[in-house]
């Protein structure tokens, strides 16, 4: 009760003397659900650049990470946000799970070879070198200019996709290690329900939603009175079923999305503009 009056208190002098509020929105959920993805998503549309990798290994996101003052607009309103992908939450972490994986994208010491010639070209024309010529022609143009480590910043830079079949195996070591930063992430994340002024929950609508970890998450922020918008992802797959979600929790709003294709992001904002 104090928190939610203390929160419409700090509305009103915002009103008041015209300064806009930032939110501090928090996305939350289960590992896989696509918070990443919707991350990225609002990030680059609002911003132009990402705020992680995504990939099909679970807890790829092991810390908290931050996107300050993004500006969107929702409807008629403007919502100012500091954007927090959390990582993801789950009952138990088990390291053999990561075995099953290969190293992403981060891990990967990205060669020449590994790109695509489309990719090689456009590092070229960033370099005023010839884009023509056979593949082998052109890396070997790159080598003579570029080093490795310039390679590196230019896959960052221009966004080039490598392939995480192009990494090794992941180790038993690596793998307990992934999973004891999984577990600090998840750790984290919790202690982070303090901190902030509203959560996106993500959860698969392909999936079952009564899954322990969402039952005591939407437990935890209802606790808290922190506001809360339910996005139902992957609707972009045939299975997908988000009245199942709707119906398994009524009493908080629940917005059908496609975080990878950016559908209905429009009336996700809108829900949260109208919930915060």
């Amino acid at each position: 009760m104090v928190k939610k009056l203390i929160k419409k208190l700090k509305g009103a002098f915002s009103r008041l003397f015209g300064r806009k509020r930032v939110i501090r929105l928090g996305i939350y959920g289960e590992p896989n659900t696509g918070k990443t993805t919707l991350a990225n998503k609002i990030s680059m549309d609002w911003m132009g650049k990402e705020v992680g990798i995504v990939s099909e290994m679970p807890h790829e996101t092991r810390t908290i990470q931050k996107v300050e003052h993004i500006e969107v607009k929702a409807g008629k309103k403007t919502l100012v946000m500091n954007l927090l992908d959390m990582p993801g939450l789950s009952a138990s972490v088990d390291f053999k799970e990561f075995t099953k994986f290969k190293q992403s994208v981060r891990n990967v010491d990205t060669d020449f070879k590994d790109l695509k010639i489309s990719d090689l070209k456009r590092i070229a024309e960033e370099e005023d070198l010839s884009k023509t010529g056979k593949k082998a022609v052109i890396i070997q143009r790159l080598k003579a200019k570029i080093s490795k480590k310039k390679l590196q910043t230019y896959v960052k830079d221009l966004k080039i996709k490598i392939t995480a079949k192009k990494g090794k195996k992941i180790s038993k070591t690596s793998a307990r290690k992934i999973a004891e930063e999984a577990t600090k992430g998840i750790v984290e994340a919790i202690k982070w329900l303090d901190n902030v002024d509203s959560v996106i929950v993500m959860m698969d609508s392909t999936k079952d939603p009564m899954t322990q970890v969402n039952i005591m998450l939407l437990g935890n922020l209802e606790a808290k009175s922190i506001p809360i918008v339910i996005a139902a992802n992957k609707i972009d797959a045939k299975n997908s079923k988000p009245n199942n979600i709707m119906s398994a929790f009524p009493q908080h709003p629940v917005v059908p999305i496609s975080a990878k294709e950016g559908r209905n992001l429009e009336n996700l904002y809108k829900t949260i503009a109208e919930n915060v």
